[in-house]
């Protein structure tokens, strides 16, 4: 998909805006409607790797199932992730409308009891059945592990399911859906390869599209515990995150100073600042914002607490993880933030050899200071 560059006075901007908006949701719906889990991406995993393919982009499938695209040899500056999971379940007992399942996600327990739910066959994907959450089951943590569900229509041990919500709705610029996180993220990263690819910029950056984030980013941890990521690889996160105060939905993508566990790297986050700036001086429809987004722990802390260089950037999200005011509900994005996103990837690979310019302009702006006043403060002795 190739991003139409507005130019002042054109007349045509305005349909070339509305034609890129249509193939972005159009792409959006295709990958939004597949049925996804934990453990359960193979689907998910289908449509990316087709995908790929027909944009004639690397890729390869590691040892635990997660994509590795771009340059597989691993010689990229930067490697963008995202997960291909959302919060949902697996059937581990089936009986006669009757169902035990394991959930995995974290959904505070006030929303189960009494919520629908979708079953899927685990080889098809198709529809099994639908049902209603019963019971549930928490551990130690108060953490939701276990579900009885009361179902109409078979089930197996080993299918899937998730909320019984729309696939995909759009009104005016906001897309719901039944799980943007993260597959707006994967969504994001692969348009920006394809624009990378269709401008023919040869530092190709690396993309992981990683499995069972929500169950405490198994598939990522399997990537840094086979050393499959080189330590000089820089490492961004895209995900979208649960819009706190200061962030509003089509205000543009966020550029994440930290999450809940960790704060991330000040050389990334000056690096994003300064391509953001540059970007929004050459594109008046581009809009940035920045903040701590600590609704939650993103796949740039494993990488931050592993010693790469990381960041994250994030689409900003309603109703996180279908937790609505009082039930569970789809999540929400704006087309505009998408769009930005996809934007900022491409302008960071585009000026990754300025990497390291804006923190050195920094430290010189600080010499300079000390140098021009540093000598008023210096006590001079007595006598």
């Amino acid at each position: 998909m190739a991003w139409k560059k507005r130019r002042i006075g054109d007349s045509s901007c305005y349909l070339a805006d509305m034609k890129t908006r249509l193939q972005l949701a159009s792409f959006l719906q295709k990958l939004l409607s597949l049925p996804t889990a934990p453990f359960h991406e193979r689907f998910v995993t289908a449509f990316l790797c087709e995908t790929l393919e027909k944009a004639a982009i690397e890729f390869r499938l590691d040892e635990f199932g997660n994509i590795i695209a771009g340059s597989v040899q691993g010689d990229y500056p930067v490697a963008f992730v995202a997960h291909m999971d959302h919060p949902g379940f697996e059937i581990v007992e089936a009986g006669k409308e009757k169902a035990v399942a394991g959930w995995y996600g974290g959904v505070d327990p006030k929303y189960f009891i009494g919520s629908r739910v979708i079953i899927y066959d685990r080889e098809s994907g198709g529809v099994r059945a639908r049902g209603m959450v019963e019971d549930i089951a928490k551990n130690a943590q108060g953490r939701v592990e276990r579900m009885k569900l009361r179902v109409l229509g078979p089930v197996e041990a080993g299918d899937f399911g998730t909320w019984d919500l729309l696939p995909f709705r759009q009104r005016g610029e906001m897309i719901f859906t039944k799980g943007a996180d993260d597959l707006v993220g994967c969504a994001v990263i692969l348009l920006a390869l394809k624009e990378l690819k269709v401008r023919g910029i040869e530092r190709e950056p690396g993309a992981f599209f990683t499995r069972a984030e929500e169950q405490g980013f198994v598939g990522t941890l399997g990537m840094i515990q086979s050393r499959a990521v080189s330590p000089s690889t820089k490492v961004v996160s895209v995900e979208t995150s649960k819009a706190l105060p200061g962030v509003v939905l089509g205000g543009g993508p966020v550029i994440r100073l930290g999450d809940r566990t960790s704060m991330f790297h000040h050389e990334m986050v000056t690096f994003m600042d300064y391509v953001a700036e540059g970007l929004k001086k050459k594109d008046e429809r581009f809009t940035y914002q920045r903040r701590v987004m600590d609704g939650g722990t993103c796949e740039a802390t494993p990488y931050t607490l592993g010693g790469h260089i990381a960041g994250g950037i994030a689409v900003p999200l309603h109703n996180y993880h279908n937790q609505g005011k009082s039930r569970i509900g789809p999540e929400g994005v704006h087309l505009r933030d998408v769009e930005g996103a996809v934007k900022l990837l491409v302008a960071m690979i585009t000026r990754i050899d300025e990497f390291a310019g804006p923190v050195k302009r920094v430290l010189e702006r600080f010499e300079s200071t000390w140098q021009k006043y540093g000598t008023r403060l210096q006590i001079k002795p007595k006598g």
